[in-house]
C-alpha cells in the first residue's frame, strides 16, 4: 500500500513538473539560421505598465516580459519591477501569439483598475517570416478607444506582420 502511494505521488510530481516545461524557441541541436524578437514596454508609474509581448511560437508559450515582470514583482506588495526580455528564435515561417496588456504588481490593482476602466489588453496570433541575423521588436498601443499589438523590425521601424488590433 505505502509503496503504490509512493509510486502515485512520485508520478504524479513528475507530471506537474513536466507541464510546466517551458518551450525552447530554438532547440539544443539546431545549427540553422534565427533572428532576434525582443518585448518592449512602458512604465506608467511605480505600479502600472504596460508590456508588449511574444508570447507563443506554433501554439507554444515561451517565457515573456510579462512572466519575468511577475516574478521580480512578486512579494513586493503594489511596487511594480517591469522586466522586458528577448530571445533568438528560428529564422522561418511560423505563426506567433502576441500580446499587449497593461500589467500591475497587485492583483487587486488590476482589478481595480478594469472596473475604472483604465486596463486595456490585446492579444492575438498572426503569420510571421523573420529573416537570418535581423531584430524585431514587439509594439503596441493601449488605449480606450483601441488596442493594438505588432512586430516591427528594429532598424526601420516598419510593422513586418499584420498588427492584431481590438
Amino acid at each position: 500500500m505505502l509503496r503504490s502511494a509512493a509510486f502515485f505521488f512520485t508520478a504524479l510530481a513528475f507530471l506537474w513538473l513536466s507541464g510546466c516545461a517551458t518551450y525552447r524557441p530554438i532547440p539544443e541541436d539546431y545549427s540553422g539560421p534565427t533572428a532576434t524578437v525582443n518585448d518592449s514596454g512602458a512604465v506608467e508609474d511605480g505600479t502600472k505598465a504596460q508590456l508588449y509581448v511574444l508570447a507563443a511560437i506554433d501554439g507554444h508559450a515561451i517565457k515573456t516580459s510579462l512572466d519575468k515582470t511577475r516574478d521580480a514583482s512578486h512579494g513586493k506588495g503594489f511596487n511594480l519591477t517591469a522586466v522586458v526580455i528577448g530571445r533568438r528564435i528560428q529564422a522561418k515561417p511560423t505563426k506567433v501569439k502576441l500580446i499587449a496588456t497593461h500589467v500591475t504588481a497587485a492583483p487587486i490593482h488590476e482589478f481595480a483598475s478594469r472596473v475604472a476602466g483604465i486596463f486595456f489588453a490585446v492579444e492575438g496570433e498572426v503569420e510571421f517570416s523573420p529573416v537570418a541575423d535581423s531584430t524585431y521588436v514587439i509594439r503596441g498601443d493601449l488605449q480606450k478607444e483601441g488596442s493594438s499589438v505588432w512586430i516591427e523590425d528594429s532598424q526601420t521601424k516598419e510593422r513586418v506582420a499584420e498588427v492584431v488590433a481590438k
